[in-house]
């Protein structure tokens, strides 16, 4: 091989190196943060966001159209029948619609304070968005390559204990 290949072969690595440094997988540039040990999850290191009777929010984004949100929305919204749901502010917003789908009522506009929220965590706009109290935040599936939604339900049942110690 020839000192011209060995060049370009150290300046691919070079910007592979870079590329990695800048794009880490593993954190969220909006927020900063690790991923949750055990968990799809990224711990971002912020405090706990609660509603007015000091309940966290745990709340999904999704919309009618993607079909990662209509994967994971009834599994999601099952966590309304766990014991600790009490516990919590559980919200499932359809952005497309305006309706939170745990409520009785049909909305047609997600709160200015869920959008809020929303674009904090995910300036990017993209769905699934999970938001477990800001604290603790999932932007996509964690499980659909595997078709386990039994991990995604065991999964978000850690981060909310987490978020209840």
């Amino acid at each position: 091989m020839g000192n011209k290949h060995v060049g370009f072969i150290i300046a691919g690595v070079a910007v592979l190196i870079i590329l990695v440094v800048i794009w880490n997988p593993f954190s969220n540039s909006s927020t900063g943060g690790t991923i949750l040990e055990g968990s799809t999850f990224l711990d971002t290191g912020d405090k706990v966001i609660m509603d007015s009777e000091g309940k966290p929010y745990v709340i999904l984004f999704s919309t009618t159209w993607c079909p990662h949100c209509q994967w994971i929305a009834s599994t999601f919204d099952s966590l309304a029948e766990e014991p600790f749901s009490a516990q919590i502010n559980l919200q499932h917003w359809e952005l497309d619609t305006g309706d939170n789908t745990l409520t009785p009522e049909i909305e047609t506009k997600v709160p200015q304070e869920m959008l809020s929220i929303y674009n904090k965590y995910n300036p990017k706009g993209s769905i699934p968005t999970f938001v477990f109290g800001g604290k603790y935040i999932r932007i996509g599936t964690g499980y659909e390559r595997q078709n386990d939604l039994n991990a995604e339900k065991e999964d978000f049942k850690l981060v909310i204990s987490k978020l209840l110690e």
